[in-house]
């Protein structure tokens, strides 16, 4: 079934539907929460309000960008409000520590590196939750731009501004607390 069907048949409230996009999308939701909470039971709430959410939220649903691209947006502000209602931030951690450490200080020097996960999560925490999550989502999911700027709802060149400072900050920790020039 394509997207629009699936849009179609989840605002008539089809449950197959909604079954169905839970099997495609689940999974990067819940990665994209964890990311961003850094507590799995927390990211699961995260993942089950998300989706009880979808049949009431997609009648708004106006099919400018992908389906995937909505349902990361709707994650991200879902995520943003809890970290902003408790205060506290979290850290980026290791899956992908390497294409994070190799996007942070660039590739040229990917063979020399030894680096410490734990140095680069401390790098990581310098950043809010909001441009960690838009540094994984670019580096990790391998969004465009494009796809952050509408996940966002901020313009593409404030996105690679945001992105490029957060590479920076993140760079800059990691030269000053390893060796690696």
């Amino acid at each position: 079934m394509n997207e629009k069907v699936i849009i179609k048949k989840i605002q008539e409230g089809s449950r197959e539907a909604l079954g169905m996009l839970w099997k495609s999308h689940s999974t990067n939701v819940l990665n994209l929460a964890f990311r961003m909470l850094k507590n799995r039971d927390e990211a699961e709430d995260v993942l089950m309000d998300i989706f009880v959410s979808v049949p009431g939220k997609i009648k708004n649903f106006r099919g400018e960008s992908a389906l995937s691209t909505w349902l990361f947006r709707l994650t991200v502000n879902e995520c943003l409000m809890r970290l902003r209602s408790k205060k506290r931030h979290a850290e980026l951690e290791g899956e992908h520590i390497e294409l994070l450490t190799t996007s942070a200080i660039g590739s040229k020097h990917e063979e020399q590196i030894d680096y410490d996960p734990e140095l680069l999560e401390f790098g990581l925490s310098k950043l809010s939750a909001e441009t960690r999550s838009m540094l994984w989502l670019k580096d990790a999911e391998e969004l465009s731009v494009k796809d952050l700027s509408e996940i966002y709802d901020m313009p593409e060149g404030t996105i690679k501004a945001r992105l490029s400072r957060a590479r920076t900050v993140v760079k800059n920790y990691l030269q000053e607390n390893m060796n690696y020039a």
